[in-house]
């Protein structure tokens, strides 16, 4: 086994329930693995959140045969590791004793892996195979069934195209219609998918096929239109307005992508936000471009339904990491950053804001290294206070 000597326990958290579940019920799962690292870039195991809330998983173990059998300690993930919805967590392993007991590592031939949540419970494992320095072997789509499959896809998603943003509401003469975003940094033919509705999935008629030399650039987008008439695309394919659910395939017939959109107005989509993450309903339609970026501050077109911050991410983080808060109604707002001392160290937000949902980055180069406490006071101007906090962790 590969030894190098890091700094920290090297958890990377990547860009969003715990419990006693058993593998195939838990949304937390282990959706890629890579064993064939070199002491600059080492094997690392992604861990997938498939749920549609945060989930906060310090205290869970991750480990091998030596772990399993009782032999060495099992490898443990650091207070504060949360991944949000729909978003991932990598592990990087092949750490020094000195630094982490466990010696965890990942055979080059192949071997066991188990993860196991703070109760004990195990919810996850996968017996995986010897792999070429070009492999990972991945669960597709993410969540799925593994298979190995090239490129690698460290912290981001396995499939390569995902559905981006769904509008159902459109009319004779604007149709509905389907986004698909290219998670690459290359062009990406996808030429030969398919993309269906309940009727397409049960064989009770055509799945729609993107023609010959459809092509996505690079992180770009595709809108394809639905609603066409059975004697130009005999699919029949179309967007129920209260709400269905939509299946993306590959060429190859592998399932790569689904959801099941919710009914939405005239004015809305809905859309993962960022693009490739969580599905919501988002009050502003892109057709064809980005949905936005969750970077900087910024006000995000999604309907809030409740006050609230949500957890940060990336959670360990250095030296930034973005808040995402609620807003249901107009009036004041501040979020502040205190240590475990109860000493203000920054004000990242002091003013008024509408209703609505907002990212905002906390850059933290100028602290040391350890936990903070991120505060959101808003008094609205109907005169309700509502408060909620979150811890975060620095590591440097």
């Amino acid at each position: 086994m590969k030894r190098i000597c890091l700094l920290f326990l090297a958890v990377i958290l990547v860009f969003a329930v715990t419990g006693t579940v058993q593998a195939q019920t838990s949304v937390v799962k282990m959706n890629e693995i890579y064993s064939r690292g070199v002491p600059t870039d080492p094997d690392w195991i992604e861990i997938y959140n498939g749920g549609a809330v945060s989930v906060n998983i310090s205290g869970y173990k991750i480990y091998d045969n030596g772990g399993q059998a009782g032999t060495k300690p099992k490898m443990a993930l650091p207070t504060g590791s949360i991944i949000p919805a729909k978003s991932f967590l990598v592990i990087v392993t092949d750490i020094a004793s000195t630094i982490d007991p466990s010696g965890f590592g990942l055979s080059s031939g192949g071997e066991k892996a188990w993860l196991e949540d703070a109760s004990g419970a195990i919810v996850d494992s996968i017996t995986f195979p010897a792999m070429d320095t070009t492999q990972s072997y991945s669960r597709m789509p993410d969540g799925g069934s593994w298979k190995l499959v090239k490129p690698l896809t460290k912290g981001a998603s396995n499939s390569l195209a995902l559905m981006n943003e769904i509008y159902s509401r459109g009319v004779t003469a604007d149709p509905d219609w389907i986004e698909l975003y290219n998670t690459t940094s290359a062009q990406l033919d996808i030429s030969g998918y398919k993309i269906y509705d309940n009727g397409g999935q049960a064989g009770t008629k055509p799945k729609m096929t993107f023609p010959t030399g459809t092509i996505i650039p690079a992180k770009g987008f595709f809108a394809i239109v639905t609603d066409i008439a059975t004697t130009i695309d005999p699919s029949g394919f179309g967007l129920s307005s209260g709400g269905e659910t939509v299946w993306l395939e590959d060429k190859t017939g592998a399932i790569i992508d689904s959801v099941i959109f919710t009914a939405m107005d005239t004015s809305q989509s809905y859309g993962r936000y960022p693009d490739g993450k969580a599905w919501a309903l988002l009050n502003k339609r892109t057709k064809a471009a980005s949905n936005g970026t969750a970077t900087g501050i910024e006000q995000i077109a999604v309907v809030p339904t409740s006050f609230g911050l949500e957890q940060n991410y990336p959670n360990p983080f250095n030296p930034s990491t973005t808040l995402r808060f609620r807003v249901v109604e107009s009036g004041s707002v501040t979020l502040k950053i205190f240590n475990l001392l109860g000493k203000e160290v920054a004000t990242v937000v002091n003013g008024r804001a509408k209703a609505g949902s907002f990212n905002v980055v906390w850059d933290a180069s100028h602290q040391p290294s350890g936990v903070y406490i991120a505060r959101l006071v808003t008094v609205s101007d109907s005169k309700q206070v509502s408060t909620e906090s979150r811890r975060l962790m620095l590591v440097k």
